[in-house]
């Protein structure tokens, strides 16, 4: 769950706060501005490659739930619903997958492996998400064993959402996808359909509002002339932050726009900035998507299957820096680099640091540790979600460049059967302004 922490500057001072693929969003859910326990601060610097503040208030977590508080299974209802998976029931997407051959059945398994892992991911992390690594080693001692999916420990945070489920993360990766598939998909229609699912999430599956919003994707939906304006209204919320806010809310998504445009390598550009733009204006948050993106993209095109990843990334590492030029300090390009480098560790990564879970380069860090696995995607994504933290954020950018590289067949087939929602489709919602 990305964006959320408490406004600080580098010092750690106060600040004054100012679609065609069967993905669906999550039923009931209630609206909520509020994600991070008490005493979390998600953005603020740890060490000198983390230079970022946070632009969130904290606030207790209320009891608003998406579900009945339950350790048990998905809710029996949705298994009634014709968007939950039988017993024994064919997979749609697999029968899909069997009637291609050749190059068309290899793009279509990395598209597909692209959008359901940023799902799976996002799903997965939320078991221990906000939780630091001594209480995740602590409820799941055994190293042994997998984190287990969806019968994870049900906490105060995580029992909000049906077992199975995907958050905020992969509901607003959904929206760029709509908004991108429509004729006139530019950044002011993202802007309403963002805001529309903040009011009212998706009402079609039962939604009240969109779960999971922070509170920098707050301030900026709700600013004046948001809707006619949205790159500029974002602009001033990263201003008033004393151009400090880095946090993850826009990497989380970005994936949508390289599915889309990945062969069209100049639009994917413009479209995947624009698109952070919208609520992220910091160049690191740029840099973050831009990276992410280019790297699908490349996979995208790539016929060849034992592709050199470590030249790929190189080649996305330097695109990245070239197209933003000087909008990336020399700091901050030097921190971008760090954060992507193949000997960085997860480790390395901090990523349970209280003070900066959601700096938008851990959660870049992530996507590039999922990207060089060798490991099957549970081992992966089981290996980072034991480092808490933003654990569902960093587990959508890990599971999207997982999938983009290995393909929808190497995903787990009992955890996709898993999510509550897979088979529905969300009509394309309707925005007023």
């Amino acid at each position: 769950m990305g964006d959320n922490g408490e406004n600080r500057d580098e010092s750690g001072n106060q600040l004054a706060s100012s679609s065609s693929l069967s993905l669906n969003s999550n039923d009931n859910r209630q609206s909520d501005d509020v994600q991070v326990p008490m005493n979390v601060d998600k953005d603020s610097p740890s060490n000198t490659n983390e230079k970022n503040t946070s632009e969130h208030t904290v606030h207790e977590v209320p009891t608003i739930q998406r579900q009945p508080s339950s350790d048990s299974d998905t809710p029996e209802s949705l298994n009634d619903n014709g968007i939950s998976y039988e017993k024994d029931e064919p997979d749609l997407i697999e029968t899909l997958l069997a009637k291609q051959s050749g190059e068309t059945a290899k793009l279509l398994d990395r598209l597909l492996g692209c959008a359901y892992g940023q799902a799976l991911g996002d799903a997965y992390g939320l078991a221990t998400e906000f939780e630091d690594r001594a209480l995740v080693q602590q409820n799941y001692p055994d190293l042994t064993k997998l984190i287990p999916f969806p019968d994870y420990i049900s906490t105060h945070h995580n029992r909000r959402w049906a077992r199975g489920d995907w958050t905020d993360d992969t509901d607003q990766w959904i929206l760029i996808l709509e908004t991108l598939m429509e004729p006139d998909g530019d950044v002011k229609l993202f802007a309403r359909k963002l805001k529309s699912w903040i009011q009212r999430g998706y009402p079609e599956l039962g939604d009240h509002g969109g779960m999971g919003l922070g509170a920098n994707v707050s301030q900026v939906v709700h600013s004046t002339g948001y809707l006619t304006d949205p790159l500029a209204a974002s602009e001033v919320v990263w201003i008033r932050s004393g151009r400090q806010a880095a946090p993850n809310g826009a990497v989380m998504r970005c994936s949508a726009s390289a599915l889309v445009h990945f062969q069209d390598k100049d639009k994917m550009k413009d479209t995947t900035m624009n698109m952070c733009k919208v609520t992220h204006f910091d160049p690191r948050c740029l840099a973050s998507c831009l990276a992410v993106c280019l790297t699908i993209t490349y996979l995208l095109n790539e016929k060849d299957e034992n592709v050199d990843i470590e030249s790929l990334i190189e080649r996305a590492q330097t695109e990245t820096i070239d197209t933003l030029g000087d909008q990336l300090s020399t700091a901050h390009r030097e921190a971008f680099l760090w954060h992507t480098d193949k000997s960085r560790t997860l480790s390395d990564l901090d990523l349970d640091e209280p003070r900066s879970i959601g700096y938008t380069y851990k959660c870049l860090g992530s996507g590039f540790y999922g990207l060089r696995s060798n490991e099957s995607f549970e081992k992966t994504l089981n290996d980072l979600i034991r480092y808490g933290g933003d654990a569902d954020t960093n587990g959508a950018v890990c599971g999207t460049m997982f999938g983009a590289r290995y393909g929808y067949k190497k995903l787990p087939k009992e955890w996709l059967r898993a999510t509550p929602y897979k088979k529905c489709s969300v009509p394309q919602r309707q925005t007023s302004d």
